[in-house]
C-alpha cells in the first residue's frame, strides 16, 4: 500500500515515516522552523517533570515490581478447622471443579493437570483454556482454535508471547523519532502480528483567528492507519516451535527464555532485511542508567536499552519465566549479504528496545477525561503520537464546592461537575518525536487545569464556549539542544479534541484522540483501506 501523494508525510519502503515536508507553514510571529528563533523567545521557569512526585510508578503494592514492607504484611489468621470434614478436590461435582480451574494461571493449570486422571481430563479441556486466550486478544472474539486443534494448543504455541497482544500498544526507542506499533491476534492465520501506526494529513489550510487576527490556525484532519506493508512483529503459531528449535544451539531447560526467535518478515533479494524477537527482564532503575520506558513515563518496570554488545550478554536475557518482563521486549534488525551458498554477512545490525503503557494512563474517566493517545499537529515534521498523562490527585471533595446564594441547584450540580474536571495537572508526553522534541520528552504541561490556570472561556465562534488554561510549550534546537518551555495555552474543546496556542510563534495547532481499539480487528483492515482511498 503506498501513501497517497495527497498527503504531506511520506512512508519510505523501510517503513519509515518522512519527518519533513516541503510544504509551507504560516506563522502569526516566530517561525519555529528555524533554530535561530528558539532565541527570540522567554524562557518559563520549569521544574523537571521527572522530578514531580506524580510521576512515579501507577503500581500498587502488591503488583510487580513492588514490594510491600514488612511493617505493612499482617499476618495470615488461623483458621479453626476442628470437626470440619476433610473432601476432596475430586469429590466435587464438575461444573464447581471447571469454576475453580477457571481461577488459575494458565502455568497453575498445567501443574493441576499432572496429578490425577480426572484433573487432567478437566484441566486439559477447551473450557478451561479458552478464556486464557481470550483473556489475552482484546478487539477479536475466538470461535476457533484454528490452526490449532485446541485452545490448549494454540496457548502453547504463543507462550509466552502472549503478553504482546494483551498489552498491545508499544512504543520504541528509534532515534529521535520513535515508532509506535500495534500488537494483535489475528484468528484467520493464527499468528501475533504487529503494524506500525501512522497519520497523514492532507496539505493544511490557513486562517486567522477572530480574538487576536496575528494568530493563524492550522487545519488538521489527519487519517490514521496500521502500515499492514511490512509487519514490525510476525509470530506463526505453526512454525513457531520449528523456527526457535532451528536457532537452539543448547538444551538448556531456560533457553527458551533466552533465546532470540527468528520472525519471517518478508526478507527476500530485493529486501534483505531479517529481524530477530527479543524477551527481555527488567532491571532495578541506577542514577545515569539508559533505560526505557524513559522516567517521564509513569512505569511498574524499566529494562536498559543501551549495551555495548548489542544486548547477547546473559545479563540482559531472562532465564527462567519469572525473569520474563511482560512490559518490554526487544527486536534486533540487520541485512544480509550473500554470495551463493556461503552464509550471510550481518550488515547494519540494530536493536530496538520497546514498552508498553499501563492502560490505566490512557484510559478515560471521569475525574480525568484527557487520559489517552493522541495524536498532533507538527507542521513541517508531520503527525506525531502522544500520551495524555493526568496524574492522579486526591479524590474530589464534592463538600468543597459550597452553593453561591445567587446560584440555582442546576448551576451549582453543574459547577461540582467542572470542579472534578477541572484540576490537576496534564502532561503531554511524545510517544513519537522528531529532530528538534524526540520521543519520550514533554511536548507541553498544564500544571493546573482549574482556578490557578484558568485564563478564559471562549465567546466568540471559534471555539465557543472551551475553556483555555495555561501551558508550557517544549521547544528546542535540532538533535534536542537548548530546550526550553515557552508560553503557550491549551484551548480544551473536547474529550476527544484539543488545541494549543504557541504564543510566540503566533498559531494553533490541534491534538486529536486517536481510538486504538478500532484497529485490533483484523477484519476492519478492509474497511480502514477503503476509507483512506476515499
Amino acid at each position: 500500500m503506498s501513501s497517497s501523494p495527497a498527503f504531506a508525510s511520506s512512508i519510505a519502503d523501510d517503513g519509515s515515516v518522512s519527518m519533513e515536508n516541503d510544504l509551507k507553514y504560516l506563522h502569526g510571529r516566530v517561525d519555529p522552523g528555524q533554530d535561530d528563533s528558539i532565541g527570540l523567545l522567554e524562557t518559563i521557569p520549569t521544574t523537571d517533570p521527572r522530578l514531580v512526585d506524580s510521576q512515579m510508578s501507577p503500581a500498587t503494592d502488591g503488583e510487580k515490581g513492588v514490594t510491600p514492607s514488612a511493617d505493612t504484611i499482617s499476618p495470615p489468621e488461623t483458621l479453626d478447622v476442628t470437626g470440619l470434614k476433610k473432601h476432596s478436590l475430586t469429590d466435587l461435582p464438575s461444573e464447581l471443579v471447571d469454576q475453580i480451574l477457571s481461577l488459575l494461571s494458565a502455568v497453575d493449570l498445567v501443574r493441576v493437570s499432572s496429578t490425577c486422571r480426572l484433573l487432567s481430563t478437566l484441566a486439559t479441556s477447551d473450557l478451561a483454556w479458552y478464556h486464557h486466550v481470550q483473556d489475552n486478544v482484546p478487539g477479536v472474539k475466538l470461535t476457533s482454535p484454528a490452526p490449532c486443534t485446541s485452545y490448549r494448543e494454540l496457548y502453547q504455541m504463543h507462550d509466552p508471547h502472549w503478553f504482546l497482544t494483551k498489552y498491545k500498544i508499544w512504543f520504541c526507542d528509534f532515534f529521535l523519532t520513535g515508532k509506535l506499533i500495534l500488537v494483535r491476534y489475528d484468528p484467520r492465520r493464527g499468528c501475533i502480528e504487529g503494524y506500525r501506526l501512522v497519520a497523514e494529513r492532507q496539505p493544511p489550510q490557513f486562517r486567522p483567528w477572530e480574538f487576536d487576527d496575528e494568530v493563524i490556525i492550522h487545519s488538521f484532519e489527519p487519517h490514521v492507519r496500521l502500515h499492514l506493508d511490512q509487519p514490525v512483529i510476525q509470530l506463526d503459531a505453526l512454525s513457531l516451535e520449528s523456527l526457535m528449535a532451528s536457532s537452539v544451539k543448547s538444551a538448556r531447560a531456560g533457553h527458551r527464555f533466552s533465546a532470540e526467535t527468528p520472525m519471517r518478515l518478508g526478507a527476500s533479494h530485493a529486501r534483505p532485511i531479517f529481524s530477530n524477537f527479543l524477551l527481555t527482564r527488567p532491571v532495578t532503575p541506577r542514577p545515569n542508567m539508559q533505560l526505557w520506558p524513559p522516567l517521564t513515563i509513569p512505569a511498574r518496570e524499566r529494562v536498559r536499552n543501551a549495551s555495548q554488545e548489542q544486548f547477547v550478554g546473559v545479563g540482559h536475557k531472562p532465564q527462567n519465566r519469572s525473569e520474563v518482563s511482560d512490559q518490554a521486549f526487544r527486536i534486533r534488525q540487520w541485512m544480509e549479504m550473500t554470495l551463493g551458498q556461503s552464509p550471510g554477512v550481518h550488515l547494519g545490525e540494530e536493536v530496538f528496545t520497546y514498552a508498553t503503557l499501563d492502560p490505566a494512563l490512557y484510559t478515560p474517566t471521569k475525574d480525568k477525561p484527557w487520559r489517552g493517545i493522541w495524536m498532533g499537529d507538527y507542521s513541517g515534521h508531520g503527525v506525531e503520537f502522544l500520551l495524555m498523562h493526568q496524574p492522579e490527585t486526591e479524590a474530589f471533595d464534592e463538600a468543597s464546592v459550597v452553593q453561591r446564594p445567587d446560584e440555582t441547584p442546576a448551576e451549582w450540580k453543574e459547577r461540582k461537575i467542572e470542579a472534578r474536571k477541572y484540576r490537576g495537572r496534564l502532561e503531554a508526553i511524545k510517544l513519537t518525536g522528531d529532530p528538534n522534541v524526540p520521543r519520550g520528552e514533554h511536548t507541553f504541561i498544564v500544571d493546573d487545569l482549574g482556578e490557578d490556570g484558568y485564563i478564559r472561556t471562549v465567546t466568540e465562534k471559534t471555539f465557543h464556549g472551551a475553556r483555555i488554561v495555561k501551558s508550557r510549550g517544549h521547544i528546542a534546537a535540532r538533535m534536542f539542544r537548548n530546550d526550553k518551555y515557552i508560553e503557550s495555552q491549551l484551548i480544551l474543546i473536547s474529550g476527544d479534541r484539543l488545541a494549543q496556542y504557541w504564543v510566540g510563534f503566533g498559531h494553533i495547532s490541534f491534538y486529536d484522540r486517536v481510538n486504538i481499539d478500532s484497529f485490533l480487528s483484523p477484519y476492519q483492515d478492509i474497511r480502514q483501506n477503503n476509507c483512506f482511498k476515499k
